[in-house]
């Protein structure tokens, strides 16, 4: 009997075969799975700690500053319209933080155009061909030049922001440089009180320029508050007049003190002039008068016969009130105005004050004629003063009864009190 033994047969080697590569899987699978547990350990947070240094490193590379571009390489200061030349560049930046920016203009001419703190984000800069002056005297040496336009040339405009800087080039052409001429300046009077009295209650501010020019004129007050006293508008070349009534925008009188005028003209391309002068407010405010008592006597009177007039007036305001004849005991008659007597030496002069009689049969109260019966105060009437002032009026008119009532005017500027105090006179005839 052969006692050696027998290779294993075919099926006895694939089952031993499977069990060794089992055991090997299982012996790999429990190496990989010991390591694997390191691997769960440590393998998320070096990811963790290779993106925070890349983010890192993304945000102190070049991310204060980036995408500094322009518009236009090319610009015609002034010019504006389809197909025309660009009269304006956008230069646009990007910021990655909140920090100090400059922008320089650098060519034939430097200027600053920007310098300011900005936040984070996209920004524009817009540069349209011109810069300051820097108060350039003109020639004439009555105004200065503020604002004026770049020559042609060659530039570079540079933004700076927390030491990261670029740049764009620019050439500029067709540049007017010249500025507007501008002469003959004055403000009269330069003392007003506008207090409706007629007297200096405006100013007036004349110049000449030799051509067309965008005008404006503004009122610095003592504590620095600006006042436009004539908006921008386009005035071609000639005389220029400009009146100052010492009011806001809001038509309120400005406090009295003294005033910088600074009337201004620019020309189409930009090019900026302007010139100051002082102006004083004194006196200023607003007039008020009240009617105290309205006596119309008799109420019953023949034709030809006479009615006492007699008004009591108060100025309650804060200003004077300047007045003019006839004064108070002036009689008229029913044919008369206050125009028609001693050959129009009463013709209403503008601004001053006066207290008028009416009736309804005048026109039927709102004719051409309206209070023809005027009488003065005989004298300027001060603040918190009171006065009684009237007359005599004859009657010639044929009405049966007439119906009469007091006001108050300022000549040539309003009724100030109407139809107060009315009051019926029988007419026997």
């Amino acid at each position: 009997m052969n006692h050696e033994m027998e290779p294993p047969r075919r099926q006895e080697r694939q089952e031993i075969k499977y069990k060794d590569s089992k055991k090997i899987k299982t012996t790999e699978s429990l190496r990989s799975w010991r390591l694997g547990g390191a691997y769960a350990s440590w393998r998320p947070l070096f990811l963790l700690a290779l993106c925070a240094g890349l983010l890192a490193g993304c945000g102190t590379s070049g991310g204060a500053l980036s995408g500094v571009t322009a518009s236009t390489n090319m610009l015609v200061p002034g010019s504006s319209g389809i197909g025309r030349p660009p009269g304006i560049v956008e230069v646009r930046y990007t910021l990655g933080s909140k920090a100090d920016v400059s922008a320089q203009l650098q060519g034939p001419v430097n200027s600053t155009l920007l310098s300011a703190q900005q936040e984070a984000g996209s920004h524009i800069l817009r540069f349209n061909g011109v810069v300051a002056g820097g108060d350039r005297a003109a020639p004439s040496g009555g105004y200065k030049v503020v604002r004026h336009t770049v020559p042609d040339g060659d530039y570079t405009i540079t933004v700076s922001a927390n030491g990261a800087q670029q740049s764009v080039p620019l050439k500029v052409s067709g540049s007017d440089t010249k500025p507007p001429s501008f002469t003959n300046i004055v403000v009269h009077p330069d003392t007003i009180s506008p207090n409706s009295d007629a007297v200096d209650d405006v100013a007036e501010v004349t110049s000449r320029a030799d051509q067309t020019a965008t005008l404006s004129v503004d009122l610095t007050g003592p504590n620095g508050t600006k006042t436009t006293a004539f908006a921008p508008q386009e005035k071609g070349p000639g005389e220029q007049n400009v009146v100052l009534d010492g009011r806001d925008a809001r038509s309120q009188i400005l406090p009295d003190g003294v005033y910088t005028v600074t009337v201004r003209a620019q020309d189409r391309a930009g090019n900026r002039v302007e010139a100051q002068r002082p102006l004083t407010i004194q006196g200023g405010g607003e007039p008020s008068i009240e009617i105290l008592k309205v006596d119309i006597s008799p109420q019953q009177v023949m034709l030809r016969g006479s009615i006492a007039v007699s008004v009591t007036v108060r100025n309650n305001g804060k200003v004077p009130l300047r007045t003019q004849g006839p004064d108070p005991g002036y009689t008229y008659t029913t044919n008369d105005s206050y125009s028609s007597i001693e050959s129009g030496k009463w013709t209403d002069k503008s601004g001053l004050w006066r207290v008028g009689i009416d009736w309804d049969g005048n026109s039927g109260g709102s004719g051409a004629y309206r209070y023809p019966f005027r009488w003065g105060f005989g004298k300027t009437l001060m603040p918190g003063e009171t006065v009684v002032t009237g007359g005599k009026i004859t009657i010639l008119k044929q009405e049966r009864k007439m119906w009469f009532y007091a006001g108050v005017l300022q000549e040539g500027v309003r009724i100030f009190l109407d139809r107060l105090g009315r009051t019926p006179v029988e007419v026997g005839f």
